[in-house]
């Protein structure tokens, strides 16, 4: 990649002279005086700049008192200042030359002094509203009470503008006093969206593409951005599987095609921890409009565009959350009379003799009782969880801005605990953003971004992200005990040297850490190319750096058991040795991107917008790993300190890269008739030489049927009717490099001369036709707003057909062959889905609210998979995937439970193998769908769909009244089923069951054929295996989001200095209607199956908005 590189170099060099020389002819003048003879102000200028002035010294207002405040100014605005103090008029020549001379007596009359106050829809004055005069550099802003003064020419136009305000334009003609009423910018179609390389009027968006601003992604303070989003955009599938800190991110993907490329300010990066306060917008591109990016784009693109600077004077703005965390759910473990009870019971169900079992009667009185050291009863859940922890968000914005430049500054802090009682866990986070816009001419600007995050985890030694720290949890039996009356020793809480007190204590177990470091820098270049109206060039270079350290340090502790009857301690053994792992990552990719582009409108009615750019990417990766134990004592935790005895260490690196060529026209005719047309030529170091690169085109076209005379002067109530077609092909090259060729690999060990050494093998046959995988896609959408876009709609319909995937062919071959077969490019599937979105937004008075609602599906097919050519019925019935549903679950149907041995004798059928003589009174009843006489595979059946919801859903309701603002947020899955797993819900020995056992369990007393849990018995049963019985239906209805705020009167605030103060309070996940409740299991863990898995957090937030 050195050609790359150097390429990289010499752009970024380029692009510093570029500014650099125009940086030279700019002439910008700082000037204050105040109370100063205009013949002064003259001579200053002529000091601090290279501009001369020529005039006749007995002009009577050169003696006239003026004051001039410019910073960063050209000479026109000076000019301008000092022309409406004096009777003096100018005229700017060549080489820097300035001619003064009389004003006459109509340009004196000419300029007027005006007044005025701008309020809002309440009538409250809008503080820092931008009042220029338009075309001109002459403006102000608001006071505090909204009003403003200005001298402007007698037939000037005033601009007021706001943000979130319709930006109003007032003429002059004589009038002196102004009160301009300002109204709220709800007006759509107006929007500029972002798009590929670029923003579009959202009128002119011929695809997909569903935006979600930053007044939405705020409501929630999420410690990741990515579960701001959940529900949100309709097509976008986001589930949060963990509320751990540092890993509650949401698993994202667009309409069910599996993980989407982010691009965050135009190149690729996480979003995972950019704080939501200092992103402007969200858009997802599901079609034609996401082909633009090529290769990586076949799953769909979310484009993230954080803030910027903006003209006005500096707004100062602090934001902080307190916010309490505690579980939605999480499985309530049984006692230690349950426990024994459970144990019990379901050995004499396994054969085992009443006086032979673990626990007897006697035992579980005495534990029921608790009044016996002896026989503890132990709730671990209380024992090592908290109830609740604490998360703080706090950040400040400073935010404004000349024409000539413009800043944004964020400074950003999270602060997330752990819910564990016994150690520092938990997850800190800072955030540094600038980003900063220069006007060098009217013709040249140019962009310099810089952004830094610092994140810190802190875990246990076994981290709480793996399932293996739940399991020690759940096997901890609550018939152990927490503590003994020496604190020193550990207690034996489970069946081996895993323990839950050590996992959880730092001073105990260890830690471990991740401390990860994100830098970012883009240098990005604007120029207007003059003799091409519209024409104009870009360059942009970014800088990315992640590295990340991580640190895990066990300490070895004792295990003992303890007899409280003869105080008597008992070695149990020894937890994990005292290890030390470290490893170390860092991965850089250097971005260049050159682009041409043109805007331009003809003759009024032919819009033309068109794109060429290049692109350029370099990866380069690197990490390092080393472990040691065996250590004298665990008071150093540092590597130096481990025994040389098993010790490890491992590396690699890796480079990259990646080059495109991307084109887009656009045409827009009288803004009806919408066309674009994109095409991507992209190459990547997967493939070989003579398939390397791809050609990746979309056409999208729109007509807006509002703008036709049949509907726009008959039925004037239709605001926007367009509807939208689009076709794309997008490719796929994510997979593993240099598969087309042949080599070695080390993999394992060798002992030559009595050491060992690196072993090779082969890396198998090469597949030198490797190619892309290419993904088409079809959409239809129409988009509908109607009575002043009080009532609006979006909907979609798409098919996607994925062509050439990766599969290893159905070969039979021999045991000598010595080799695996090569992927190839043999498999496709498709998918199809909708997506609807309808809202309705009004007011009444100062009562104004917005309710919308989106809900899409979406399902996945396989078109061909390489398999075996199956003819026996039932084979194709279960087991072929040609043609089928790609998450179909297949498993035995079941009808209820037995509740007698009647009912088991008059069967008709062996279900067991055994002439059902192991079966019992509370045991599944599994059917023989085929009649053959007997249970076996054949009788299972296509029973559901997977673990993917098919169907998910949203609605949001906003309203305000007065200072009052109130916002609820739901959303749901449907179609959405999981199969449990029987660790927990049922007694096998070894972990703690859940409650729901203890609950909803067949007995004899509770004879019931739809308890929805079987008779107990230790091993594997009939009731262990695959059937319908356990595989549940997980679609649920969730309050996501509640918040309540006040703005206080901006009356009330002034004295403080402050232009806006608002408190308000959040719930986030407060409650969720859903079938596993029972279980307690959340619909979002990892498949709800077993619980083992951080839990997922609702939690209830007290913040403040404060604008200076």
């Amino acid at each position: 990649m050195s050609n790359i590189k150097q390429f990289l170099i010499r752009a970024f060099l380029c692009g510093i002279l570029l500014v650099s020389s125009s940086i030279a002819a700019i002439s910008q003048i700082s000037l204050t005086m105040k109370n100063r003879p205009v013949r002064e102000v003259i001579k200053e200028i002529e000091k601090v700049s290279d501009y001369r002035f020529f005039y006749n010294d007995e002009l009577s207002d050169l003696n006239k008192i003026i004051s001039i405040d410019v910073k960063n100014g050209d000479i026109k605005d000076i000019m301008e200042l000092i022309a409406r103090q004096a009777a003096v008029s100018y005229v700017l020549k060549a080489n820097h030359q300035v001619v003064l001379s009389l004003a006459t007596v109509n340009q004196q009359k000419d300029v007027v002094k005006i007044t005025g106050k701008v309020i809002d829809d309440q009538g409250e004055g809008v503080i820092g509203a931008n009042v220029m005069e338009k075309g001109t550099t002459n403006g102000t802003i608001t006071n505090m009470d909204g009003e403003f003064s200005l001298e402007v020419p007698n037939k000037a136009t005033l601009q007021i503008s706001y943000i979130g305000f319709n930006t109003q334009e007032i003429p002059v003609n004589g009038q002196k006093s102004f009160t301009i009423r300002m109204t709220e910018d709800t007006q759509s179609l107006d929007e500029v969206v972002v798009v590929g390389y670029g923003t579009q009027k959202k009128l002119n968006v011929t695809g997909a593409v569903a935006t979600l601003k930053n007044e939405e992604l705020v409501k929630s303070p999420v410690a990741s951005t990515t579960n701001a989003l959940v529900g949100r955009l309709p097509g976008l599938i986001a589930k949060q599987k963990s509320g751990q800190p540092g890993f509650d991110a949401a698993d994202i993907n667009i309409r069910s095609f599996g993980s989407a490329l982010v691009i965050v300010d135009g190149v690729e990066q996480s979003f995972n921890n950019i704080d939501a306060n200092e992103i402007e917008s969200v858009s997802i591109l599901k079609d034609a409009s996401a082909a633009i990016y090529g290769a990586r784009a076949g799953n769909g693109v979310i484009l993230v565009t954080t803030k910027r600077g903006q003209s006005g004077k500096p707004n100062i703005s602090f934001n902080g959350t307190l916010t309490s965390q505690s579980y939605t759910n999480f499985p309530e473990p049984v006692n230690a009379g349950q426990y024994a009870t459970l144990f019990r019971e379901a050995q004499i169900n396994s054969g085992i003799p009443e006086n032979q079992t673990k626990f007897s009667e006697e035992d579980i009185a005495k534990y029921f009782a608790g009044n016996d050291p002896q026989y503890p009863s132990t709730n671990w859940y209380d024992e090592i969880m908290k109830k609740s922890a604490l998360q703080q968000q706090y950040n400040l914005t400073i935010r404004g801005g000349t024409d000539v430049v413009k800043y944004y500054t964020f400074l950003g802090y999270l602060s997330q605990d752990g819910m564990f009682k016994g150690g520092n866990t938990g997850y800190r986070r800072f955030n540094v953003r600038s980003n900063l816009d220069v006007n060098l001419t009217s013709d040249l600007t140019f962009s310099l971004d810089l952004s830094a995050i610092k994140d810190d985890v802190r875990q246990s030694n076994r981290p709480a992200s793996e399932e293996w720290f739940w399991m020690d949890f759940f096997d901890s039996t609550p018939t152990s005990h927490a503590s003994f009356p020496d604190p020193t020793k550990v207690p034996h809480i489970g069946p081996g040297p895993f323990n839950a007190i050590i996992n959880t204590h730092e001073d105990l177990g260890g830690y471990d850490k991740t401390y990860k470091n994100t830098l970012n820098g883009a240098f990005t270049v604007n120029y207007k190319v003059h003799p091409v109206p519209g024409l104009s060039a870009k360059l942009k270079l970014n800088y990315q750096q992640v590295s990340y350290d991580r640190k895990n340090w066990t300490k070895q502790n004792d295990i003992w058991d303890y007899d409280y009857a003869t105080d008597t301690y008992t070695l149990y053994g020894k937890s994990m040795p005292t290890s030390l792992k470290q490893e170390f990552h860092k991965n850089q990719v250097i971005t260049g991107q050159f682009s041409l582009n043109y805007d331009r409108v003809i003759n009024k009615d032919h819009a033309i917008n068109g794109l060429a750019l290049v692109e350029i990417i370099d990866y380069n990766n690197g990490n390092f790993s080393a472990y040691r134990e065996n250590y004298v004592t665990s008071a150093i935790d540092q590597l130096f300190a481990g025994g040389t005895i098993n010790q490890q260490a491992n590396g690699s690196a890796s480079v990259s890269g990646r080059a495109s060529f991307v084109a887009r026209a656009n045409y827009a005719y009288q803004g009806k008739y919408l066309l674009e047309a994109t095409a991507r030529y992209d190459g990547s170091p997967n493939f070989p030489k003579d398939k390397r690169w791809g050609f990746f085109p979309s056409l999208s076209a729109g007509w807006r049927m509002s703008e036709e005379a049949f509907i726009k002067n008959n039925l004037t109530w239709i605001d926007n009717l367009k509807l939208r077609a689009g076709v794309s092909q997008t490719g796929f090259d994510s997979v593993g490099a240099f598969q087309y060729l042949t080599g070695y690999k080390f993999e394992g060990y060798n002992v030559l001369g009595g050491k060992e050494v690196p072993g090779l093998t082969t890396t198998g046959i090469a597949n030198t036709n490797i190619s892309w995988e290419t993904m088409t896609l079809y959409n239809v959408g129409l988009d509908l707003s109607v009575l002043n876009n009080k009532l609006y709609s979006e909907i979609d319909v798409f098919y996607r057909k994925r062509d050439d995937m990766l599969g290893t062919r159905v070969v039979s071959l021999p045991n000598t062959f010595g080799a695996t077969l090569p992927s190839e490019n043999i498999n496709s599937q498709s998918t199809r889905g909708f997506e609807v979105l309808i809202g309705h937004r009004g007011n009444f008075g100062e009562f104004s609210y917005d309710i919308s609602g989106n809900v899409s599906w979406s399902r996945s097919k396989w078109i061909h998979y390489d398999e075996p050519d199956y003819t026996d019925p039932d084979d194709i019935r279960l087991k072929k995937k040609s043609g089928q549903w790609i998450d179909v679950y297949n498993a035995y149907k079941s009808d209820g439970l037995f509740t007698s041995q009647e009912e088991i004798d008059n069967l008709g059928y062996d279900m067991d193998g055994m002439g059902n003589t192991s079966l019992r009174p509370g045991d599944i009843k599994i059917l023989d769908l085929n009649n053959d006489g007997e249970v076996d595979w054949r009788d299972a059946s296509t029973i559901g769909s997977g673990g993917t919801p098919h169907i998910i859903y949203g609605i949001n309701l906003n309203m305000k009244y007065k200072g009052f603002d109130l916002s609820v947020f739901a959303q749901g899955a449907a179609d959405y089923y999981v199969q449990l797993q029987s660790g927990n819900i049922n007694i096998d020995g070894v972990r703690t069951p859940f409650k729901v056992i203890w609950n909803e369990r067949w007995t004899p007393e509770n004879n019931d054929r739809n308890a929805i849990i079987p008779r107990q018995k230790i091993g594997q049963t009939t009731n262990n295996w695959n059937s319908d019985y356990w595989y549940k239906n997980a679609s649920y209805l969730r309050l996501k989001n509640l918040t309540l705020g006040y703005t206080f009167d901006k009356g009330l605030i002034r004295n403080l200095r402050m232009e806006n103060l608002r408190l308000f309070v959040v719930g986030t996940n407060l409650f969720a209607i859903n079938p596993l409740r029972k279980y307690g299991l959340d619909p979002e863990t990892p498949d709800a199956t077993r619980g083992w898995s951080y839990p997922v957090t609702k939690s209830v937030s007290l913040g403040l908005n404060v604008t200076f």
